[in-house]
């Protein structure tokens, strides 16, 4: 956030380091932080560039980006789903959350590319 209390969305999911770009995207409460445009492009990016690094005889990380693109894809889920149903307020309705969401995705790419168990994924994301 700047000092005149504007937010860049693309900016901040790009641009900052992976660590913060999950803490913004587990955010809970914030369904009206991120747009579909700013999360499909984030997710387009660093999707690419994960299968590229991947492939490559180079020896580097790829916990982070991995937990980055479940991330991404798991808000967009939330989001869709805040936009069928709504903001829920009541006991049933404190699922639908975007920040959970991520969350849930992140545990669930993790866990399809590395074929580890969800529950050891769950553990580490938590």
């Amino acid at each position: 956030r700047y000092a005149n209390q504007t937010f860049n969305q693309a900016a901040a999911l790009l641009v900052e380091n992976g660590k913060q770009g999950i803490t913004y995207l587990f955010k809970r409460g914030t369904h009206e932080e991120f747009g579909y445009t700013s999360l499909c492009t984030a997710l387009a990016f660093y999707f690419i560039l994960s299968c590229w690094t991947a492939g490559s005889a180079v020896a580097s990380g790829l916990v982070i980006p991995m937990l980055y693109t479940g991330a991404l894809y798991g808000r967009i889920i939330g989001l869709i789903l805040v936009s069928i149903f709504g903001v829920q307020t009541n006991q049933y309705g404190a699922w639908i959350d975007p920040g959970l969401f991520a969350a849930i995705g992140a545990a669930s790419f993790f866990s399809g590319v590395s074929r580890l168990t969800i529950s050891l994924t769950v553990i580490m994301v938590s």
